[in-house]
């Protein structure tokens, strides 16, 4: 990304960062610093700058909130909201801790896991129920920590109609905003098996590992980090099976052994925006090619800007018939909406 585009990406930060206004003011300390920009340089290719770059100094935060700019995150002790502005402590500390944070831009991935995203994913599998009546395996590219996954073990309240288990310790609240009835998410498929793939599966039994999943939610999102706290209790006593590697050179392997008259569910959410731009034409080859060999329900959760400017599109294609854009929501999916009602 050349330096130009780096920085219209932090001066972005304010929408980027909707409920961050802390990540929305900070976007335009690094945008006007190219010692701050030669850090956000640093992240591997293909994934967002931005977001890794906050999510390393908030972690780092987590681990010794010592620095002065701990006063400005609730989640690394601060009592109350500070005054001032954040831009001269986030600078001194970001080039205090400088080689950290360029190896943690080498080394991690944004792997957010928006537990309320399962309700896409409900809906979506709700759709492929009335398609087909058979078992149907589930394949999550950019499964992260396989929060997701676990989508049958939540309870679920959209639009003040409930479905899932009521005995379930996650409970997912989305607001409906559409004209008409939200949509049933149920009857679902039979899951006969589930996997994820990504390029780094967290272990949810490492607290490190969970340390830097909470590190991804921004400092604000306070209800967030709790939903995908009770989350990980629920998904660390099952952990769902997840392989490592990139999905163009997996997929093939893992549809091998899938039985040919099984239908497969490829599903992911704020996935593609993370692969590199010269690599989503393989990415999207890899995902068409399971259709060759079974039947294919694509699934996926993406950014759409020519819906909005924070709007995500859920679509469906089944094998190779036309994309259906089944809904719109937020990228947290915080909320969901017919897409008639754009």
């Amino acid at each position: 990304m050349h330096d130009d585009d780096l920085a219209r990406l932090f001066e972005a930060s304010p929408s980027m960062f909707a409920t961050s206004p802390l990540y929305g003011r900070l976007g335009a300390v690094v945008a006007a610093d190219e010692r701050l920009l030669a850090i956000a340089a640093e992240a591997r290719p293909g994934q967002l700058p931005s977001n890794l770059l906050f999510a390393a100094v908030h972690y780092l935060l987590l681990r010794d909130p010592s620095h002065e700019l701990a006063a400005w995150y609730r989640t690394a002790g601060a009592a109350r909201e500070p005054q001032g502005d954040p831009g001269p402590a986030f600078t001194d500390f970001c080039l205090t801790r400088r080689a950290d944070l360029v190896a943690l831009m080498h080394d991690r991935l944004v792997q957010t896991n928006v537990v309320k995203r399962a309700t896409v994913l409900r809906l979506g599998l709700a759709l492929v129920a009335r398609l087909t009546d058979e078992p149907v395996t589930l394949i999550e590219v950019g499964c992260s920590a396989g929060l997701l996954l676990r989508f049958d073990e939540y309870r679920y309240d959209l639009g003040g109609r409930t479905w899932g288990s009521p005995a379930s310790p996650v409970e997912i609240r989305t607001r409906w905003q559409g004209a008409a009835q939200a949509p049933d998410l149920g009857p679902l498929p039979v899951i006969a098996d589930r996997v994820g793939v990504d390029l780094h599966p967290v272990d949810v039994t490492d607290p490190d590992e969970r340390l830097w999943l909470r590190a991804l939610i921004w400092p604000e999102n306070r209800a967030q980090a709790d939903l995908q706290d009770a989350a990980l209790r629920v998904v660390a006593a099952d952990p769902p099976r997840t392989v490592t590697g990139d999905a163009v050179e997996v997929l093939p392997r893992l549809v091998a052994e899938v039985p040919g008259d099984t239908p497969v569910v490829v599903f992911h959410a704020a996935t593609r925006l993370h692969v590199a731009a010269d690599r989503r034409p393989r990415f999207d080859d890899a995902i068409k090619a399971v259709g060759r060999t079974h039947r294919l329900f694509h699934l996926s959760l993406e950014a759409a800007p020519d819906l909005g400017p924070v709007a995500f599109a859920l679509r469906l294609r089944h094998g190779d018939g036309p994309e259906r854009l089944v809904a719109v929501a937020d990228g947290h999916a915080e909320w969901i909406t017919d897409p008639a009602d754009r």
